[in-house]
């Protein structure tokens, strides 16, 4: 039986053999791609502030107060209407200058542990800063947009995380970038205060 097997494959493989050169087909090896690789330690500053607020009320008001990265922006870049996009993303940036991209429901999938929490995580920033930093390099793109965990915690109150956008940028050794991480720390500070009184 292995004989059998053998003298298969060596069959399948002298046919297709033939095949190729009655076709002129040309078969050269792959050239393999260059890799590098590098890593960079960076420190992170991680800024917890908790309130005595309910999360029920810091979660609409935060909601509330951002707006949001829309189906009608999306529209827009994929048109290419740059001067009408640059006013919608000015107009959902509202007066903290943030907009919520994405929302991750965490508190609800916990329901895979047998219980739902109150945990909302936030994919907050802002399209006008980012590209200033993506201009200068594409790889500070990581940080946009930014992520912030907002939470019940044990006491019945609410707390947020997130990490700092400066220390997350510094790495990027640039003037340009390190100006934006300043104005992303002073925004998410101010939200943090705003919602959490």
């Amino acid at each position: 039986m292995i004989s059998l097997c053998n003298a298969a494959s060596r069959l399948a493989l002298s046919t297709a053999t033939a095949l190729a050169v009655g076709m002129n087909v040309v078969c050269t090896p792959a050239m393999a791609a260059t890799v590098d690789v590098s890593e960079t330690q960076t420190i992170i500053d991680h800024v917890t502030v908790s309130s005595s607020k309910p999360y029920a009320s810091v979660k609409q008001d935060l909601e509330s107060r951002l707006g949001r990265l829309d189906d009608h922006i999306r529209t827009l870049l994929k048109q290419n209407k740059v001067e009408e996009l640059h006013a919608a993303l000015q107009k959902a940036a509202g007066n903290d200058g943030l907009v919520i991209h994405y929302i991750g429901l965490h508190g609800d999938w916990l329901v895979l542990k047998g219980q739902r929490k109150h945990g909302t995580e936030y994919f907050t920033g802002n399209i006008l800063t980012a590209v200033e930093m993506t201009n200068v390099n594409m790889a500070a793109g990581l940080y946009a947009p930014l992520r912030i965990m907002v939470y019940e915690n044990a006491q019945g109150g609410t707390t947020i995380e997130y990490d700092k956008p400066s220390t997350q940028l510094s790495q990027f050794h640039s003037a340009q970038i390190d100006a934006q991480g300043r104005s992303l720390d002073d925004r998410l500070a101010k939200l943090c205060a705003s919602v959490l009184q």
